[in-house]
């Protein structure tokens, strides 16, 4: 089974606008193992504890990421802890950040994105 390390952002873009984001995966990497590494977790927590519209979004995210696996971080900035846990355990990553799909596809890791609502291999 796959494991795919999920970025803040893309957890709080399927908060936002609900999608069959898990089908989606199915669909495209077959059984999958949602990781949520701790730093991205961390960085979730401290939206959510501010206000408006990201912090809903942010506790909201992490209501859905409730029954993901753990996966542990080091002292690197969470873009590059997402990346490195993905080089490391052979791992898909779900964001819709431009920047950190730019740096993973030229690592040739595979990203799920969305586009319209749906899920998508970039």
């Amino acid at each position: 089974m796959r494991k795919v390390i999920f970025d803040s952002s893309f957890l709080m873009s399927i908060s936002e606008s609900p999608t069959e984001w898990r089908d989606g995966i199915l669909e495209l990497l077959g059984g999958f193992e949602p990781v949520l590494l701790d730093c991205v977790r961390d960085e979730l927590l401290a939206l959510s504890n501010g206000r408006g519209r990201k912090a809903r979004l942010a506790g909201l995210a992490l209501q859905l990421a409730a029954g993901f696996s753990p996966g542990p971080c080091g002292q690197a900035g969470v873009d590059d802890e997402v990346a490195s846990a993905a080089i490391g355990g052979g791992a898909a990553v779900a964001t819709v950040d431009r920047a950190l799909t730019a740096t993973l596809r030229a690592m040739h890791v595979d990203v799920v994105g969305l586009r319209s609502g749906r899920v998508m291999l970039r």
